[in-house]
């Protein structure tokens, strides 16, 4: 693993070390699930990530997901516009203010995002079984406080 290093006694090289490994963990995870998937069917990057997010959000708006993905607003509507385009997304103009649109999930977003959320989860479970028992134990062990320290991060826009 990159960027390992001796603790230094108050958890910050600890932190260091996990910050390294989920993010290098998470580019193998999907350079793992991209050389698997079929070219012509792979969404780019940018909207699958717009896709998942307006799936767990429906109603946002363009601004809205910009905002929470962390991307600029002209990315994210080069993104939706794929995204309607390929029958993801669907827009609609909000009741209360006739300006701003709001973003919604097809079934077939669910239906593309599901298999590619599984191939993450078959890679990881195939580089768990390599690993020692008590260690991918524990990995798995650590799968909820993970999902719930992501969401406290995305919340605090860390």
């Amino acid at each position: 693993m990159t960027g390992t290093s001796p603790a230094d006694g108050d958890g910050t090289d600890d932190l260091r070390v996990l910050a390294v490994a989920l993010h290098d963990l998470s580019r193998a995870v999907r350079q793992a699930q991209g050389a698997q998937q079929d070219a012509p069917g792979r969404l780019p990057p940018t909207e699958f990530e717009v896709m998942r997010y307006v799936d767990a959000h429906p109603g946002t708006s363009v601004g809205g997901a910009a905002a929470a993905l962390d991307l600029r607003q002209s990315n994210v509507s080069a993104a939706v516009r794929g995204l309607v385009g390929r029958g993801l997304v669907e827009r609609a103009t909000d009741d209360g203010d006739r300006r701003v649109t709001r973003l919604h999930p097809t079934p077939l977003a669910r239906a593309r995002r599901e298999p590619v959320e599984a191939g993450w989860a078959h890679t990881l479970g195939a580089a768990l079984a390599e690993l020692p028992a008590a260690d991918a134990a524990a990995v798995r062990r650590a799968a909820g406080p993970l999902a719930r320290l992501a969401a406290r991060t995305r919340a605090r826009g860390a």
